[in-house]
């Protein structure tokens, strides 16, 4: 997953559409405005600052230009939910590597689970399976078995009882049921594999022990002068990079996952700073998904209200939008009318006051640890304080580049997560949590330094995803979004 497809305009944009809730649907006839970003990723229509809610962190704010009016919206406005996109064939697999951004998996090596009585696995697709249950007689034999050192990830099946405590994967209960995926196809379609990155997943693989002490590779940046993380373990694990995420099902090529999380530092990701309002509150925006037609200047729709699409709009969306999977491709010269399935976030008043954060609601599958307009706060397993950040950084800070632990040059005063290395050319190097915050989470998990060190013993029953074609088949959709 990346971002690749750069526009020609220098400018961000407004596109008159119309949505459709399936592609094979008539569209219904409400004219929206959808906004798109710049080249860069600008949005002249939105702006980043400091959240008004409490403990909110950053937020974003409308703002006016000569192209919309948010005092006075003609139409409703879209707002796309852009990020890294990752592309899975079900929805067994989509949940288990949200599990692996949220840190609630086990590394390992295909040694190790032979050595434990698992017996040899295979690669099928991000999976790690038995030979035997290798894609069934339409996808032909199965590959050699994977070699002793293939590093692994022991996540729990999402189906699987008893699995998680505050979602964390305990190793008592995470043995019952367990699934195999592998670490390095993973990090790569997570986006999580390229240079500059690798401090994003050296973060995650300290929030739960290894079976036994796993020898963690050099990472791209800074080569062996990255910490050695030896037993650390259980180590900032209130901080993940699954808290920015939306996804998507698209009938023309599966489940999506949408990444937009500050630390990737991605301007077209602006969308996902969008919060939750406080509790009581209603949102002044809502989360939809659909189809978005591009409307004609001689559209009926269009002449009735006496609009007309900009300048540029139609450069503006064969740039910044794709067609479903599979559609016939237009004649030369004309832009694709149909945009794929898209999270959007649509107004639901007729006006907004400048410097009036914009919200929306997340929906109730969403974990939350605060009250959110109708929704409670699920009680924290454990108190984590809060970050305080420097004022200084506060000031200068402008979108992408926000203070926070995902931010290696504006942590936090006190649980800094990242910092550079001078020595080692200014690698990520991850510091150390605070030994009594991480004490606390092993009491509330009701675990000791003993057990967490235990050795992998009696192999885990591995309970495999759904049977072929839907098996563990997943690719990475190459995004052009900016």
């Amino acid at each position: 997953p990346h971002f690749a497809r750069k526009s020609v305009l220098r400018i961000s944009m407004l596109v008159y559409v119309v949505l459709q809730r399936d592609a094979a649907v008539a569209p219904n006839g409400t004219v929206h405005a959808l906004l798109l970003p710049s080249a860069d990723g600008e949005w002249e229509e939105l702006s980043v600052g400091p959240s008004q809610f409490a403990g909110a962190g950053f937020g974003v704010f409308p703002r006016s230009t000569a192209r919309l009016d948010w005092g006075a919206l003609e139409t409703p406005v879209l707002m796309p939910y852009l990020g890294l996109e990752t592309v899975v064939q079900d929805a067994h697999l989509l949940k288990l590597l949200l599990r692996v951004l949220q840190g609630n998996f086990v590394p390992l090596t295909a040694g190790e689970v032979a050595a434990a009585g698992g017996g040899q696995l295979v690669a099928d697709g991000l999976c790690a399976v038995p030979p035997a249950a290798f894609g069934g007689r339409r996808r032909g034999a199965p590959p050699p078995p994977l070699a002793p050192g293939t590093e692994l990830l022991q996540v729990a099946h999402t189906c699987a009882a008893n699995a998680f405590k505050g979602k964390v994967q305990s190793l008592s209960a995470g043995r019952g049921e367990v699934c195999y995926l592998l670490s390095e196809e993973v990090q790569g379609v997570l986006g999580l594999g390229g240079e500059g990155r690798g401090h994003l997943w050296q973060l995650l693989l300290l929030h739960m022990p290894p079976p036994q002490p796993t020898h963690l590779p050099a990472a791209t940046v800074g080569g062996d002068c990255w910490l050695d993380l030896g037993d650390r373990q259980h180590q900032h694990a209130d901080r993940n990079l699954a808290t920015h995420v939306a996804h998507v099902w698209r009938k023309e090529e599966g489940y999506v996952l949408i990444n937009a999380h500050p630390a990737f530092a991605e301007p077209v990701s602006l969308v996902g700073m969008i919060n939750e309002p406080p509790a009581g509150e209603a949102p002044t925006t809502r989360m939809i998904q659909a189809y978005a037609r591009l409307l004609d200047d001689a559209d009926p729709l269009l002449a009735a209200r006496g609009l007309r699409q900009p300048d540029g709009a139609r450069e503006a969306w064969v740039a910044h939008t794709l067609p479903p999977q599979g559609a016939a491709p237009p004649p030369r010269g004309v832009p694709h009318p149909l945009s794929e399935r898209m999270v959007l976030y649509c107004t639901t008043r007729k006006a907004y006051r400048e410097g009036s954060e914009i919200s929306v609601d997340y929906g109730v599958s969403y974990s939350r640890d605060y009250a959110s307009s109708k929704h409670r706060a699920t009680p924290a397993l454990y108190k984590v304080p809060s970050d305080e950040m420097c004022p200084r950084d506060c000031a200068r800070a402008r979108w992408p580049q926000l203070p926070g632990w995902h931010n290696p040059d504006m942590q936090p005063r006190r649980r800094p997560l990242f910092r550079k290395d001078a020595s080692c050319g200014g690698a990520i190097l991850v510091c150390p949590d605070d030994p009594a915050l991480v004490r606390r989470r092993k009491q509330a998990l009701g675990i000791d330094d003993e057990a967490a060190a235990e050795p992998l013993g009696t192999p885990p029953k591995q309970r495999l995803p759904p049977a072929p074609p839907s098996i563990a088949t997943v690719f990475a959709k190459r995004k052009r979004v900016a």
